[in-house]
């Protein structure tokens, strides 16, 4: 459907233009009029019609002005143009088809002409958009194309190490890809993945494509949205999304891993699935992507551990939960920082004392201390049930208060807390069953259920402990951290099955707890330093 605008400042001619020609013939549903050039130049730029006929003598501002003033605005819209001139027009008729006129008809106007004139221009107005159609499909295409061979060589440049040929020709199809960046400076790299993806495979093939692609749409118009410098993506060789972000300044470094966090909170969001990512936390340049690909893909198994729906990173999962400070809010979540934590760490989370007290929005001191016995008397109440009750300062509870209402700053009551907290912490250390058992315990469980999908969090539960402690426990019991030992335990039943030539290398994978026999052997040779079947080789086994 097009659009016509009349432009003439004499209203006869105006009408009978409008309401004689059968402009629905040439696929004309809207006629537009204006009674001068400034009038159309409004109307024309606001509805935007296909086709203008104007008088080019006119009150205010003639029709060449008009055309004048339209043609050279800025933008993408140039309409089509016939005027009407009288015979002794022509100089400007002449000046008119300079502009872009497309022709032009003389007055007294034929109905006849003008046919022929419309009928040409507005053959020429659909041939111009139907070759605009078909360049936007041509130019979607290549794009898409470009787009593919793109992906092709990030997995080609993920997959091989560099040698002095494929330098060249790397080079070459970098700069023919739009992909020269990659050359220039350092970058970061992660990975991205829905979690249990391959349980929802089992169920619905369909379900876990619609996933990806939900995955890869979000990622992508996150990074269109956020990151403000070049960037490429493709699917891997296990189906998951890599992102490869331009990084030549400190500044980029910490904006990628935010944009990570931000693309798995989308996920989440948009895509309703959890999903995590694994990032190495040092750029580097393009001979190190491959490296850079392996220790990002490296730490996103630790989600095996830890469990999902976060980002790791080449850092290990324990410190970063170490990082974690427990909240002071409810006293139920004090009991292991008496339980497990050292005197520092208590002395450490009290740093959130003011924060707990400003989330009570109590304004009179006589109000805040009410509460601060309330909340300290139900973590005595709680430690007392631990079986320690009689060995504590802290058991009577007019004692408290009558200490609590002697202090009437924050930095005073905080101070008293921390007594009060460092002398249930003593006290339970007194106790035979304590910090060794809790490992103990779950060292146990591991032994027992290395195979098993173990993570933090689950082997945290069984021995009723939080993550965050039994990770501490670990590393200061052990002098290593819960995946470490994980791994450990794994790795020795590992070389025990390769002494057993009845088992494949795939198959020891599964039982030992890895269902992707390739990160296995990855894991195997940075764990006992060459992959299972070299380490069959020195042990003298022959696999068939």
């Amino acid at each position: 459907m097009l659009a016509v605008l009349i432009v003439d400042d004499e209203f006869e001619i105006r009408e009978g233009l409008r309401k004689r020609f059968p402009w629905d013939e040439y696929g004309i549903q809207q006629v537009l009029t204006a009674d001068d050039g400034i009038s159309a130049l409004e109307i024309a730029r606001n509805d935007k019609p296909e086709l203008i006929v104007t008088d080019i003598k006119m009150t205010r501002m003639s029709g060449l002005e008009f055309l004048h003033a339209l043609f050279k605005d800025d933008s993408d819209y140039k309409p089509q143009s016939i005027v009407i001139s009288g015979y002794d027009d022509f100089t400007l008729v002449k000046q008119a088809l300079q502009i872009g006129v497309m022709d032009y008809i003389l007055k007294p106007i034929n109905l006849d002409e003008l046919k022929l004139v419309v009928s040409k221009t507005t053959d020429f107005i659909y041939r111009k958009r139907l070759e605009s159609q078909t360049e936007a499909q041509l130019h979607s295409h290549a794009n898409f194309a470009i787009q593919k061979m793109r992906e092709e060589l990030l997995r080609e440049l993920l997959k091989h190490e560099c040698d002095s040929y494929w330098e060249t020709r790397r080079r070459h199809r970098l700069h023919t890809l739009g992909l020269e960046w990659m050359l220039e400076g350092e970058m970061m790299l992660f990975i991205i993945e829905a979690d249990d993806l391959r349980a929802i495979e089992r169920q619905d093939i369909r379900e876990k494509e619609l996933i990806q692609f939900g995955i890869g749409n979000v990622v992508q118009q996150t990074l269109e949205e956020e990151y403000p410098y070049k960037f490429a993506v493709c699917m891997d060789h296990l189906s998951r999304l890599v992102v490869v972000l331009a990084c030549t300044r400190p500044e980029q470094s910490e904006l990628a891993e935010g944009i990570a966090i931000l693309c798995l909170q989308r996920v989440n969001q948009f895509v309703k699935v959890q999903a995590s990512a694994g990032m190495r936390s040092a750029s580097g340049g393009l001979n190190q992507l491959r490296e850079m690909f392996n220790e990002a893909a490296f730490a996103l198994e630790q989600k095996a551990a830890y469990g999902g729906n976060r980002l790791f990173t080449d850092k290990s999962a324990d410190e970063d939960e170490e990082q974690v400070r427990l909240s002071m809010k409810e006293p139920a979540e004090v009991i292991d920082l008496i339980k497990y934590g050292s005197d520092k760490d208590i002395s450490a989370a009290l740093i959130g004392f003011e924060d707990m007290v400003k989330s009570w929005h109590l304004t009179h001191i006589r109000d805040i201390q009410q509460q601060l016995f309330e909340w300290l008397y139900e973590v005595i109440h709680r430690v007392a049930s631990l079986g320690i009750s009689g060995k504590m300062k802290a058991d009577n509870p007019i004692a408290i208060w009558e200490q609590l209402e002697q202090y009437d700053t924050l930095q005073s009551l905080r101070d008293l807390t921390e007594r009060y907290l460092l002398d249930m912490a003593a006290v339970y250390r007194n106790q035979p069953a304590g910090i060794s058992q809790i490992v103990s315990e779950a060292e146990k469980l591991i032994q027992r259920d290395y195979a098993e999908n173990l993570s933090l969090q689950s082997v945290a539960d069984s021995v009723h402990v939080t993550s965050v402690w039994l990770s501490k426990l670990f590393r200061k019991e052990k002098g290593v951290t819960f995946l470490e030992y994980l791994t450990a335990v794994r790795m020795e039943n590992a070389k025990e099955m390769l002494g057993d030539v009845k088992y494949k290398v795939y198959q020891i994978s599964y039982q030992v707890g890895y269902k992707d026999p390739v990160h296995f052997s990855k894991l195997f040779k940075r764990q006992v330093g060459c992959t299972p079947k070299e380490y069959r080789r020195q042990k003298g086994i022959a696999e068939d």
